[in-house]
């Protein structure tokens, strides 16, 4: 099986830098550009399923792309919620919430924002989703989703180590592709989005 991971456009929000993994926000310009690039390269694959977060980001990422029927949404692709940090950058959490930051710079793993997830949890979710999938009878998928996802599925394949979540990054607009041989998952490529030809 191989399956290709694509992280949505850039947003307004990934250039504001903040924590929004709930918040429902749209691409920007360059984000669609991003996807329509895209277009031209997974334009030459065929897919059994085709696979999507719920948010808007990730959908309109796929419609650029040139999907936009029979498309599997799986509340288990979105992206962490962040609670009351949601909307707001690094900085902005830290001098507005002293308390929750420094419990959460404690326990990055297992602190849970207000209103929001922990990473444990949000991490136990996509699991179950790259479980269920790996049971499945496809030669191509395609998930469109979001950097977190797509950085925790890393963790999974890396024997479910979650400290390996920060020596990836997953940029707007990025494909990876993993390949599932053998009852064994691997990482075969990360294809950034401006060098994919």
């Amino acid at each position: 099986m191989n399956i290709y991971l694509v992280r949505h456009g850039e947003t307004e929000e990934n250039l504001k830098k903040t924590y929004y993994g709930s918040l429902d926000c749209d691409l920007t310009n360059n984000g669609r550009n991003q996807a329509l690039y895209l277009r031209k390269v997974l334009s030459k694959l065929n897919f059994d399923n085709i696979f999507c977060s719920e948010k808007k980001r990730a959908k309109t990422t796929l419609e650029i792309i040139g999907y936009k029927e029979n498309i599997i949404e799986d509340s288990r692709l979105n992206e962490r919620d962040f609670g009351i940090f949601e909307g707001k950058t690094f900085n902005e959490i830290n001098e507005a919430f002293k308390d929750e930051y420094t419990n959460w710079m404690k326990d990055w793993k297992g602190y849970t924002p207000p209103s929001g997830e922990s990473f444990k949890t949000f991490y136990n979710r996509v699991k179950m989703f790259i479980e269920d999938i790996k049971d499945k009878e496809y030669d191509n998928i395609l998930i469109a989703t979001h950097g977190g996802v797509i950085r925790a599925i890393y963790c999974y394949i890396l024997d479910g180590n979650l400290d390996h979540y920060w020596r990836f990054a997953s940029r707007n607009g990025d494909v990876t592709k993993i390949k599932f041989e053998n009852n064994y998952f691997y990482i075969d490529s990360i294809m950034p989005f401006n060098n994919l030809d």
